[in-house]
C-alpha cells in the first residue's frame, strides 16, 4: 500500500475503533441486564454477537446479545422482541438513563451519552438458531461461524480493517444499511481477491455494491452457505441507501484518481468527504535519499 494512503488510514483505524475504556462502561449496564433476564422464565441463554465478537466495531456500535428463547419459535420476530423488550428490568434501564424500544425484530437499549445495546431474540434448533435479519424476518444463524470464518481468512488484518471502514462510514453519514451486510459484501470482495490497498479496496467494493444494486447477497457462514442477507429492512429502505453507496463510490473513485495524479490535497477532500473532517492528511512520502560509496583513494 502507498505509504501516505497507509498511513492515514491506519491513523484513522485507531481513531475509530472504541475507545479502550468504552467496553468497561458498558459492562455495568449489560450485565444488569443480562443477570434480570437470565432469572426470567423462558430465556435459556444469552451469547455475545455483533461487531464486538467479530472485532470490526467502531465508535457508535452498539453490544448484540443473542437472547435464545425457550420454547416454539414465533411466527413474527416482531412479536418476540416486544415480549423481550417487556422482559427487561425498568429499573436497570432507568438507572443507565436509557431507553427501551424495538425495531426490526430486536430491542434496542440505549443510554445517553454512552453504548447501547442490542438484544436479538434467538430459537434453538439441533444444528444452528433463528434470529431475525435486517427485515425483521427469521434466518438461519450459527453460533461463532462469522467469527471462525474472519478468523481464517483474515490472515492480516486487512479485512477486518475494511470492514471498519464500512462500519466508520455507515455511522458517520447516517446511511440505514445493514451492518451485516457491509460485512459480507467485504467478505466477498476479500475471498474474491487479495487486499491490495484499503482505497483501492473501498472504491471496488463501492463501485460493486452500485452497479449490483444492492442485491441480497449469499450468506457463507449460514448453514447452507447460500442464505440472502438484505441490505436494509425493506425495499424503501434499499432504495434510500443506493444513492448514498453511489456517491461513496464516486468520492472513493475520485480519491484513487487524485492520488495517481499526485494530487494528495484532492484525494484528501474525497476522503473528507466519505468519512468526515478529521479524516487524517496524506503527508507526502520522505524521500528515499542515496549515500554515495566511499572513494576507494
Amino acid at each position: 500500500m502507498p505509504e501516505p494512503i497507509s498511513d492515514a488510514f491506519r491513523a484513522f483505524d485507531a481513531l475509530v475503533r472504541p475507545a479502550a475504556d468504552d467496553p468497561a462502561e458498558v459492562v455495568g449496564f449489560r450485565d444488569g441486564i443480562e443477570t434480570a433476564l437470565r432469572g426470567r422464565p423462558g430465556i435459556i441463554g444469552i451469547e455475545p454477537a455483533g461487531s464486538f465478537s467479530h472485532g470490526t466495531a467502531v465508535r457508535g456500535s452498539r453490544l448484540d446479545l443473542l437472547v435464545v428463547l425457550d420454547g416454539p419459535r414465533s411466527r413474527s420476530a416482531t412479536r418476540a422482541a416486544e415480549s423481550l423488550a417487556a422482559a427487561v428490568p425498568g429499573d436497570v434501564v432507568t438507572a443507565a438513563l436509557g431507553s427501551v424500544s424495538t425495531a426490526a425484530g430486536r430491542v434496542v437499549l440505549d443510554r445517553v451519552g454512552g453504548i447501547g445495546l442490542h438484544l436479538i431474540p434467538a430459537y434453538a434448533r439441533e444444528d444452528s438458531q433463528w434470529v431475525p435479519d435486517a427485515a425483521g424476518r427469521w434466518v438461519r444463524h450459527r453460533p461463532g461461524a462469522r467469527e471462525m470464518l474472519l478468523d481464517r481468512i483474515d490472515d492480516d488484518g486487512s479485512l477486518r480493517a475494511l470492514i471498519r471502514l464500512l462500519l466508520a462510514w455507515k455511522h458517520r453519514q447516517g446511511v440505514p444499511v445493514s451492518s451485516y451486510y457491509l460485512e459480507t459484501a467485504a467478505i466477498r470482495q476479500s475471498l474474491q481477491q487479495r487486499s491490495f490497498s484499503l482505497l483501492w479496496d473501498l472504491c471496488w467494493l463501492w463501485e460493486s455494491l452500485a452497479s449490483g444494486g444492492l442485491v441480497n447477497l449469499p450468506d457463507l457462514s449460514s448453514p447452507d452457505q447460500t442464505q440472502g442477507v438484505r441490505p436494509a429492512a425493506s425495499l424503501g429502505r434499499a432504495i434510500e441507501v443506493q444513492f448514498p453507496v453511489e456517491r461513496a463510490a464516486s468520492s472513493a473513485r475520485g480519491a484513487v484518481n487524485a492520488y495517481l495524479d499526485g494530487d494528495l490535497d484532492t484525494a484528501h477532500a474525497y476522503l473528507v468527504a466519505l468519512f468526515g473532517g478529521d479524516f487524517p492528511e496524506l503527508a507526502p512520502a520522505e524521500p528515499v535519499g542515496w549515500d554515495a560509496p566511499p572513494d576507494p583513494l
